[in-house]
Order: structure tokens, then C-alpha cells, then sequence
């Protein structure tokens, strides 16, 4: 398995390579965010001279459109066991198991109350601590397997899913050395997950119990870092997403966008009820309607329950085109060819800390960002402080950055953000932070 060993970091030049394991529980070629991040960290910690092992699961219900700078022999695949699996099977063979599986409506209103709440009922008690859980057992025998003949000095895991940092604290222990926990959410009080309330304690006393062996956290922005550190009493750092500029200068497919109309794109999912664009859609219906007919916007990716309904009880489906997910450097195109960038955030004060990695990928496209939702915390400041774009859920700000864009698309075009608005905003620049705070916790050389 020599081909894992970057070229140039070796021991005959007096390098003590150190021999780090990631633990990804989505990887590539799986195209989801979670991935995406894991796939940069990997190729980042081999640029770094490191022997680096992957430990991820498949087969996983995204596209299989992420490529990865990794030899696949550096990659240990898995397969998991998906405890959610039961649900999908009742939500197609039980009358009205819309509301069993996907949280939607069946016959009756009485019947698909009852339907949601077992539903919740069953994922709060079989996916301890996630849906991911049937993982547990195969990444375990997979590092044991591996550590016959490679042991790691530093294990690292990303989550979500919790699971992951699970099996790092049970490798770690097994191979007598420490572990670094890497946040992209939280766990435990995370405000996205629909789970009862009696989950809360369950979940914070789990992940306390399992944080007490980690050496460190790393998380995304330095609000998150903060709570993390104050929770488990560990060194904590904020590392940030970022954008790679050779993912852009590379990406190259033509978008479906007619060149007279001002396009607005949105690559991602939505979290109904929470990641809402209806206040876009207000603005849009304020127009008039010659402005409207010069805007279209489009919504592309694998989860975009309720958009279309949203665009028609507006009255501006004819302006909103929902299509499927595409390929992660198609999306990058895309993005470099849309006129602005839609960013969706949860309006409530619960996004403070979250910095999504949709926003740093929109920053390395150089368009303008038209964010809606929670004008506070870390991503909105962000926009603010460095020129991004347009920042708030108010429908007649919205309106007025609209016909702004109207305007300069009429003079030639939407005129971009500054180059430096993007500055220090890379993935390396970020991870660069990661290696630093590594070495200064002592945990590689």
C-alpha cells in the first residue's frame, strides 16, 4: 500500500511521517457537503507528507459524483447497515405511508398525526446516537483489520454523523493514541434535529461521556468552537469551509440559463420549515411584471421538497425551475456562470454560529450572494464585512437588490465582488489553521 505514501515525506530524509487515520462515514464518490469537506481534508493531510487511511461507508444515498485526488488503496470502504431502511419500506407498501416515511400526509389528518409521531417515536429510540449507527460495527472490524500491519498516530473523525467519533474514541483506544473530534454540527442541542425532548439529556450525556477521551475539536466558526470548548474542556478551533481555486479553474459545463434573463441559482437541499426562500419569492412577486419576466431563478439538488408549492402560492412559478442535482464541478460552473447566488439560512438566533459551506464555494465563484434568513451570526457578518452581497429577509430590500441587479444587467452585466472580498477564504488557508493548531496540541510534528 505504498502508493498512500505522499512522494518526498520519508524517512530516509529524516521526516517522521506521521500516520493518520480519517474516519468519513460519507466520502467520495458520494456528492453530499459532508463529503466534499472530508475529501479536501483527506487530500490536504497527504499534501502535509502524511500516511493517511480512509475509513467510509457505501453504499450511501447520494449521486456518485465526487472525485478525490486519493489513491483508492489509501480508501478502506465499508458497508453499513441503514436502521431508517424500515421506514422506506412502510412508507411504500402501507396505505397513505406518504406520512410514514417521508413526514407527509396520508389519508387522514388523525392517521398521519399518529404516522409522524411513531415515526419520530422510532428514529428517537433505534438511531442511538443517528440513523448512522449500523456503521458502528463494520468501520470497528475495518480498523481493527487495518491496524495488523498500520497503526495510526492521530485518528481523526468529521461528523455529522456521531457515529463516527464514536469509533475513533474506540480505535484511538485500542491503538494508544489520541483523537481529534471535527464538528461540521452539533450533536447534542443541535436545533435541526427533530428528535423529543427526552433525547436532549440522552444525547448530551453521550457525547460528554464520549468527548472525555479526545484530545481536541475542531469545528467551523469560532461561535461553535466556544461552545465546544466550554462544554467538554478541551482545545477547540474554529477551521472554517473554504473554496478550492483549482476545483473552479477546472470546472467547466454549460448552464441551462438564458443569457437575457437575470439567473439566480440555489445548489444545495432545503430544510422545510426552517431554510426558507419564500421571502425571495415575495420580493419577486412585487415586481412588475416586465421586471419579473427578466428573472428566473433555479433551484438545483437532491432534496427540494416544497419549492415549487412556495413559487405557486406566490403566484411566480412560471419565473422558479426546480431541477435534480448535478455533478459537484458541474454545480462550480454553474455557479461561475449565474448572475447571483441564493444562500439560505434558518431566521432564528440559533444560526449564529453556523457558516454553511455553500457560502465559501459561492465566494470562489465570484458572484454576488443574495442570503435570506438569520442577518446575525457568522455567515451574515461574513457577507457584510467583505462585500459578498445582500444580506437580510426583508422583501423590499430584496426587491430593491433585484432591480439593482436588473440594472446593471441591462449595462453589461452583474458586476462582481471584489477579488480580495474572497481573500484568505481557501480551503488551504483554512486548513493551513488546522495544521497549526495540531502541531501546537502536540498531536503531529
Amino acid at each position: 500500500m505504498h502508493e498512500c505514501h505522499p512522494l518526498g515525506a520519508d524517512d530516509a530524509r529524516g521526516v517522521r511521517v506521521v500516520k493518520l487515520l480519517l474516519l468519513a462515514h460519507a466520502f467520495a464518490p458520494h456528492n453530499a457537503s459532508g463529503s466534499v469537506r472530508a475529501v479536501k481534508l483527506a487530500e490536504f493531510f497527504r499534501e502535509c507528507g502524511y500516511d493517511l487511511r480512509v475509513i467510509t461507508a457505501a453504499p450511501l444515498a447520494y449521486p456518485r459524483t465526487l472525485s478525490a485526488r486519493v489513491p483508492e488503496t489509501c480508501v478502506v470502504t465499508t458497508r453499513w447497515l441503514d436502521v431508517f431502511a424500515p421506514l422506506e419500506v412502510a412508507r411504500r407498501l402501507l396505505p397513505g405511508g406518504g406520512g410514514v416515511g417521508a413526514g407527509g400526509a396520508s389519508a387522514g389528518a388523525g392517521r398521519a398525526s399518529l404516522a409522524q409521531r411513531l415515526v419520530r417515536f422510532y428514529r428517537a429510540t433505534i438511531g442511538m446516537p443517528d440513523g448512522q449507527l449500523g456503521w458502528i460495527p463494520f468501520a470497528l472490524a475495518a480498523g481493527r483489520t487495518l491496524g495488523r500491519d498500520w497503526r495510526p498516530d492521530l485518528v481523526y473523525s468529521t461528523a455529522l454523523p456521531f457515529s463516527s467519533h464514536l469509533v475513533a474514541a474506540r480505535l484511538a483506544r485500542r491503538f494508544g493514541c489520541p483523537w481529534v473530534a471535527e464538528y461540521r454540527d452539533f450533536f447534542a442541542d443541535n436545533p435541526y434535529q427533530d428528535t423529543p425532548a427526552w433525547r436532549g439529556a440522552i444525547d448530551r450525556r453521550l457525547e460528554a461521556a464520549v468527548m472525555r477521551s479526545a484530545a481536541a475539536s475542531v469545528t467551523i466558526s469560532p461561535p461553535m468552537a466556544e461552545e465546544l470548548a466550554q462544554r467538554h474542556g478541551k482545545p477547540s478551533v474554529s477551521v472554517p469551509n473554504g473554496y478550492d481555486p483549482e476545483d473552479f479553474a477546472t470546472a467547466d459545463a454549460p448552464a441551462p440559463f438564458d443569457p437575457q434573463m437575470l439567473t439566480i441559482l440555489y445548489t444545495g437541499i432545503i430544510y422545510p420549515g426552517r431554510r426558507d426562500p419564500s421571502p425571495l419569492f415575495a420580493a419577486l412577486a412585487g415586481l412588475t411584471p416586465e421586471e419579473r419576466a427578466r428573472i428566473e431563478l433555479r433551484f438545483h439538488g437532491q432534496d427540494l421538497r416544497g419549492v415549487a408549492e412556495m413559487a405557486r402560492r406566490h403566484g411566480v412559478e412560471d419565473r422558479v425551475r426546480v431541477g435534480a442535482a448535478v455533478p459537484y464541478r458541474t454545480s462550480l460552473a454553474w455557479q461561475k456562470q449565474a448572475d447571483a447566488l441564493l444562500l439560505l439560512l434558518w431566521n432564528d438566533p440559533r444560526e449564529q454560529g453556523v457558516c454553511p459551506a455553500k457560502l465559501f464555494e459561492y465566494a470562489g465563484a465570484g458572484r454576488p450572494v443574495l442570503s435570506l434568513g438569520y442577518s446575525g451570526g457568522v455567515a451574515a457578518d461574513l457577507i457584510r464585512t467583505r462585500g459578498l452581497g445582500h444580506v437580510g429577509s426583508d422583501t423590499g430590500a430584496i426587491a430593491a437588490a433585484l432591480r439593482a441587479w436588473l440594472a446593471q444587467k441591462r449595462a453589461g452585466g452583474v458586476a462582481a465582488p471584489s477579488q480580495d472580498a474572497r481573500a484568505g477564504l481557501s480551503r488551504r488557508d483554512q486548513f493551513n489553521r488546522l495544521r497549526d493548531f495540531l502541531r501546537g496540541q502536540g498531536l503531529v510534528p
